[in-house]
């Protein structure tokens, strides 16, 4: 019996980067929170933040996030910063959720309380920064290049040129998607790859993983896929009055690459005193494997 094991593909990816990404220095007044609406609003938001980021919002001032109830701050001893998703609002208003999916379904059931403070201006750091990967949905192709940049190492001395050494690899590649902007479930629709392009100040930077096959698709295959830390550079759409919409986004690797198989499992690694922020799923997180 012949098998097929390359059309059960996948992409998934984390918004914000792993390891640099950027933020932003803000200041929450005390008329920006509506306690009513439990909505939360600066400067910057609509620019810079999109319905399910995962934002880290850090203050260094000695009163603290007095806007955020004890409940959700991250220690609350030090109750000096708090990691949640956001549903943000024509406006910039923000809504914050415990799950991405609530986030995005704006489950209000769900969402998280406000709490009203007097006096100045909180100085805030606002970071985006996930630590799971979501599916994108509807994706109709991609496609993914490495290169490997060839050094000259010609010397004086040398009577013939040397040919190469081992040099610096970079990557590149396009997603090819219908166009979507209902953003329901879990899975992150097209509209995000067109929105990513147009953080002004935070940047376009992503995590991407690009599966050649996924065993959560195909049983009979191992999953393999490329890890790789992005950055979108161009995004476009095709409309044409007999076609859906379609989106092409074109991008290039900002770090380390790595083509790996099998699915992350065993004991989350801890390098340092930061908390680890639980998700609803830990399928998908950096861990030690168990072979």
């Amino acid at each position: 019996m012949t098998v097929f094991v390359g059309h059960k593909g996948n992409i998934r990816l984390r918004r914000g980067q792993s390891i640099s990404y950027g933020f932003l220095e803000e200041q929450i007044n005390s008329e920006d929170v509506n306690t009513t609406l439990n909505r939360l609003s600066f400067d910057r938001a609509i620019d810079n933040l999109l319905t399910g980021d995962r934002v880290e919002i850090v203050t260094e001032d000695p009163r603290k996030l007095l806007c955020f109830p004890p409940s959700t701050w991250l220690d609350e001893q030090l109750n000096e910063e708090v990691s949640l998703y956001v549903n943000v609002n024509a406006v910039g208003g923000l809504r914050f959720f415990r799950s991405f999916e609530d986030a995005v379904n704006n489950v209000r059931d769900n969402e998280v309380a406000l709490a009203d403070f007097t006096g100045d201006p909180l100085s805030v750091q606002v970071r985006v920064k996930d630590t799971s990967y979501n599916v994108l949905g509807n994706v109709s192709s991609y496609t993914f290049n490495t290169d490997r940049e060839a050094i000259d190492t010609t010397t004086l001395a040398d009577k013939f040129r040397q040919q190469y050494t081992a040099g610096l690899i970079s990557g590149n590649g396009t997603i090819d998607c219908l166009f979507d902007y209902q953003t329901s479930g879990i899975n992150e629709m097209p509209l995000l790859m067109l929105q990513l392009v147009q953080r002004l100040d935070i940047g376009s930077a992503f995590d991407l993983a690009l599966y050649l096959t996924d065993n959560s698709l195909n049983p009979l295959a191992n999953s393999v896929y490329y890890e790789v830390e992005a950055m979108v550079t161009r995004a476009g759409v095709t409309v044409q009055d007999s076609e859906i919409v379609a989106c092409t986004v074109d991008f290039v690797t900002t770090g380390e690459i790595r083509l790996l198989v099998g699915e992350p499992a065993g004991y989350i690694l801890q390098e340092n005193d930061d908390p680890i922020g639980l998700e609803q799923s830990l399928g998908y997180l950096l861990q030690e494997v168990d072979d």
